[in-house]
């Protein structure tokens, strides 16, 4: 057999005095010399050093829990040892036998978990003392008291086993009675962090980022999360301590490269973290700027003196400016504005060149974007063919299978006709031939960005056409959740017991479900499923910050949600300390003479009170912050006295809610 074993000529426990003679069981076939230890509550004693004997004496002179342990190495090895083998051993004998027995609701335990210990005795009443055995080291984890009961949190992997010591009230024993039982720890299955994710698209400048992790792990596992932002430069701001939500959001005020740090761990686990994963990314300031359309209400040629619209369709940036510059016989330029039209009008005949600018606010560059339009103006007389209006039977964004109807109305010309294109991301899907019908319909089928363009020209018109609009329509295979409004009573003061109603109002009610996260003090408390319900209410059962999360979703919706609120209110314990005052229960105040201030309030709850003297001109506290709402003083001089009451409630954080002034003067 390939160990080293060791044992005793006499089993544990024995008494105080008794000859043990500890033996080892060389099975190892080597030639080796040992080294005798015995440790006791983490100290070590050496009863003999490295010697060839196989067996020695050992007369314990107290009672305790002591580990035997021997040491063997290789003649002539050069290791500080090769083998080790230890055993527990208990000395102090009990005379009587009070405990029946020890029950532990398991034997085996996953880290965490809370072992729950029973000790049935023989009579009552009893004391009892608890001691744990961590690998070579016996901790008390409760001295004596009338406990028979015990639940500890098994914080270490591996064999334990836990030590009642038991005696009669009256004893001046160490113990009476002791009993054993063991056990084992499992370590728990590793938290893998599986995937970490930004659930925002477009990750910008003062816009809420929102950020995912999802880990694997024991499913009856409590996992925690901690977030660390970590700029450019190295700078760390904790963005979420540990806590159990996976989701996590903030505003990034400053654009640039960032990472985030997230460490998992179990609640139970003795590692900083179990497992961690780092996201790279990166926040612009704003989108691309995009020059989607650049158009002239009327197509050219037009009159001189005729007030031409240019329009301007851009997508992306911040705060967009928008420069117009006509190049041609007669030029203009509007500079940077905030306005996506301009209104042209031609003071001569020729050819211009229309030129778009774009930029944001903040770039200091010419422009970000730049388009071109070519124009002819000439001096026909005749009244331009104009675009007055695009009417259309639904709001942006469309469900799709839903009958968009569509209506151009417009002036000039003889006789007018209409035509129709319909483009889905560019690709022409249908093209409706002119004739005098001014309005059209048409269904989408499939969910994406369309065009509906309208173009109209006179009868007599040898053109494609004389002005054209184009209407921008996004098609989608639901409606996103939209909440428009969260309402809730208007109060200055919530207490305590106060029912809190909130009612969410969004688009597309009855296809929506809403999810309510309400948060204590920043502690989530109650997370609800996806519900129809649009009304959430509660009633608070102690004070502090309840934060109301809610997440709405079209039930079609495979996004963790569409639309975010939150709803913040703070509830008081009791209404605000006020009308404080002070009576006392002399008439006339002399010296020597003790005089009793009593302080009388409303609102507060649990209050405490503080009081200060003035006495020539100084103030001194006398009384620190207790619930006595009275203080007896005496005053052993002549001359003007002042009592400063101050109270607030227990729990209040701040220094005082209320205070009161009593002035009296001594004769």
């Amino acid at each position: 057999m390939n160990e080293l074993a060791i044992n005793c000529n006499l089993k544990s426990p024995q008494a105080k005095e008794s000859k043990v003679i500890i033996n080892v069981d060389n099975n190892l076939k080597q030639k080796l010399v040992y080294k005798y230890m015995i440790g006791c509550n983490g100290v070590w004693d050496i009863l003999k050093d490295f010697t060839n004997e196989e067996k020695i004496e050992w007369i314990p002179e107290k009672d305790g829990k002591y580990i035997l342990m021997v040491q063997a190495k290789k003649v002539g090895g050069n290791k500080s040892f090769d083998y080790v083998s230890k055993m527990d051993y208990i000395i102090g004998k009990a005379e009587e036998k009070l405990i029946s027995g020890i029950y532990i609701d398991k034997d085996k335990l996953k880290l965490g978990d809370k072992l729950n210990i029973t000790v049935d005795t023989t009579r009552f009443p009893l004391l009892f003392r608890y001691w744990i055995r961590i690998e070579d080291e016996w901790e008390m984890i409760k001295d004596y008291s009338a406990d028979n009961v015990l639940s500890w949190v098994v914080k270490g992997e591996g064999k334990g086993e836990i030590l009642v010591e038991c005696k009669n009230i009256d004893s001046k024993n160490d113990f009476d009675d002791f009993q054993s039982a063991k056990f084992q720890v499992y370590s728990l299955k590793n938290v893998v962090i599986t995937d970490f994710k930004c659930l925002t698209s477009d990750l910008l400048e003062d816009s809420e980022l929102i950020f995912q992790i999802d880990s694997d792990h024991d499913s009856d596992r409590t996992i925690l999360y901690k977030f660390f932002k970590i700029s450019s430069n190295g700078e760390t701001e904790c963005i979420q301590n540990y806590s159990t939500k996976r989701i996590v959001s903030y505003v990034e005020k400053k654009s640039g490269e960032y990472r985030l740090l997230c460490l998992a761990k179990d609640i139970y686990s003795m590692n900083k973290f179990d497992d961690r994963a780092v996201l790279n990314f990166r926040v612009k300031k704003y989108n691309k700027i995009y020059i989607k359309n650049f158009i002239a209400d009327m197509n050219y040629p037009q009159l001189c003196g005729v007030k031409i619209t240019l329009k301007a369709e851009v997508i992306g940036g911040r705060e967009l400016l928008y420069r117009y510059v006509i190049e041609g016989n007669y030029s203009e330029d509007s500079g940077y504005t905030t306005c996506d039209s301009y209104v042209w009008e031609s003071k001569q005949p020729g050819r211009y060149k229309l030129i778009l600018m774009v930029k944001d606010r903040s770039f200091q560059g010419n422009y970000e974007a730049i388009e071109y339009l070519n124009y002819i103006i000439d001096e026909r007389s005749r009244e331009p063919v104009k675009i007055e209006g695009m009417i259309l039977n639904v709001d942006n964004p469309v469900l799709k299978g839903k009958t968009i109807k569509m209506k151009v109305n417009a002036s000039g010309g003889v006789d007018l006709k209409y035509g129709f294109l319909i483009r889905k991301e560019g690709t022409e899907l249908k093209n409706i031939d002119y004739s005098k019908d001014n309005f059209m319909e048409f269904t989408p089928e499939e969910s994406g960005k369309y065009e509906l363009e309208a173009r109209v020209k006179d009868q007599y018109s040898d053109r494609e056409y004389d002005c054209h609009s184009i209407k921008s329509i996004e098609v989608f295979d639901y409606i996103p959740a939209v909440i428009d409004y969260i309402l809730y009573p208007v109060k200055e003061l919530f207490l305590v017991g106060d029912e809190i109603v909130i009612n969410s109002v969004v688009q597309n009610t009855k296809n929506v479900v809403i999810k309510y996260v309400l948060n204590i003090n920043n502690h989530k408390v109650e997370e609800t499923d996806f519900v129809p319900q649009k009304i959430y209410a509660f009633v608070p059962k102690y004070g502090g910050v309840y934060r109301l999360e809610i997440f709405a979703k079209n039930v079609k919706s495979k996004k963790e949600f569409d639309c975010k609120k939150e709803v913040c209110v703070e509830v008081n314990e009791a209404l605000p300390i006020t009308n404080t005052r002070i009576t006392c229960d002399n008439l006339k105040f002399k010296c020597s003479i003790p005089v009793t201030f009593t302080v009388h309030k409303e609102g507060g709850k649990d209050v405490m009170y503080e009081f200060y003297v003035m006495e020539k001109g100084d103030w001194n506290l006398v009384q620190d912050y207790s619930k006595k709402n009275y203080y007896t003083y005496i005053p052993f001089n002549r001359g003007e006295y002042k009592i400063l009451a101050l109270c607030k409630s227990q729990r209040s954080k701040v220094s005082y809610e209320d205070y009161s002034i009593f002035s009296f003067k001594t004769e």
